[in-house]
């Protein structure tokens, strides 16, 4: 009952979540219901083809043809939302001017889990053989499920990261406006963008926020005793260990924010000095943000008056909550103006307003 509840909570956050999107209208929506309903309903026709022909055989032909049978129709599946959940608007440019080289600068992060993975399997694999009894089919089965999962999303994060290195590599060749800086140039700018995270308040103050937690507390402590009741004594530790936690997270925020400036610091330090704007997005401080996206779009771009100018770019990103809803976060990148360049704030107006009709674009 409870599953099913959390389920449906979660639909519906999706809903809202892809209802506020600017690139949402129905009849794409109603399309991708149709299209998805039938890949899982061929999926499900698949796997019980393969039960059916597999009743009769031993258990090791029978586990390896449905494991295959489960990885590839978990894939197409995947591949098979991906593609028609995404419009048109927002597909990425997959055309590359002859003898450009493709960037890595996406696929690195697959490269990092390629080998955790594999370290995780061989090591499970290694304490299989070596612990005597019972106890190794519990490593075993640890290194089983590493390798299924490495299975299923490893590709789809290597195609999904390759397609942006494709879309990165396209709009290098080709942007709207490509801006450099010098050494020192980006010394400073990364100096006034550590000190303004820095003076930013914390989100949660207890002095003036004491009754939104207080709500928040009694809403732990009904939802605990509510559905698991008849356990007073576990009940009120669970309670009371969730309270010290907020309130332990809400005390060390200040710091938190100190330590989250300063390893933007350390990052910005170490990446090229320069930005690009293209069809597809922005490339700056080392993260390409994407206009238009089924989890990010823009919602405004303007001029920071403050100095040094900068080129402020106000994004919405919905992140899935593990524990049900798809809230959106605000995400602010700065662009600082180079000096002499801002002739060019007016080619980038014109062409954001065409590309994201929906967003505040005011950079004249």
């Amino acid at each position: 009952m409870y599953l099913a509840v959390f389920a449906l909570l979660s639909c519906v956050g999706a809903w809202l979540a892809w209802r506020r999107n600017p690139l949402y209208s129905t009849r794409s929506t109603l399309r991708v219901v149709f299209v998805v309903g039938l890949s899982i309903a061929a999926v499900i026709g698949l796997i019980i083809a393969a039960v059916n022909f597999t009743m009769h055989k031993s258990p090791v032909v029978a586990g390896i043809t449905l494991a295959a049978v489960i990885i590839f129709g978990t894939l197409s599946l995947i591949f098979i939302i991906q593609s028609v959940s995404t419009p048109q608007q927002a597909k990425l440019e997959v055309t590359l001017p002859p003898g450009a080289k493709l960037v890595h600068f996406h696929r690195q992060k697959i490269y990092k889990w390629v080998k955790v993975l594999a370290i995780m399997v061989a090591i499970c694999g290694t304490l299989g053989i070596v612990i005597p009894g019972d106890a190794r089919y519990a490593a075993l089965a640890l290194g089983a499920f590493a390798l299924f999962m490495a299975a299923v999303l490893l590709p789809v994060a290597y195609v999904t990261a390759r397609r942006f290195d494709v879309s990165l590599t396209a709009l290098e060749c080709n942007p709207w406006v490509h801006w450099q800086y010098t050494p020192e140039q980006w010394t400073q700018w990364t100096g006034v963008q550590v000190e303004r995270m820095e003076a930013e308040p914390p989100k949660i103050i207890l002095k003036r926020d004491w009754h939104s937690l207080a709500w928040t507390f009694f809403a732990i402590a009904v939802a605990v005793f509510i559905f698991y009741p008849g356990r007073w004594l576990v009940d009120s530790l669970s309670v009371i260990f969730c309270y010290g936690l907020i309130l332990t997270i809400v005390l060390l925020t200040p710091r938190e924010n100190h330590r989250t400036a300063e390893i933007m610091r350390a990052t910005l330090l170490k990446i090229p000095p320069e930005v690009y704007f293209g069809r597809d997005g922005v490339f700056c401080d080392g993260v390409y943000t994407q206009w238009l996206s089924m989890d990010v779009y823009l919602l405004a771009a303007s001029i920071d008056e403050r100095q040094p100018r900068s080129l402020l770019f106000r994004f919405e990103k919905i992140e899935p909550n593990p524990y049900g809803g798809y809230p959106a976060v605000p995400i602010h990148q700065s662009v600082l103006i180079p000096s002499g360049r801002e002739s060019d704030i007016a080619l980038l107006q014109k062409e954001l307003i065409a590309r994201c009709p929906n967003a505040h674009i005011a950079l004249c």
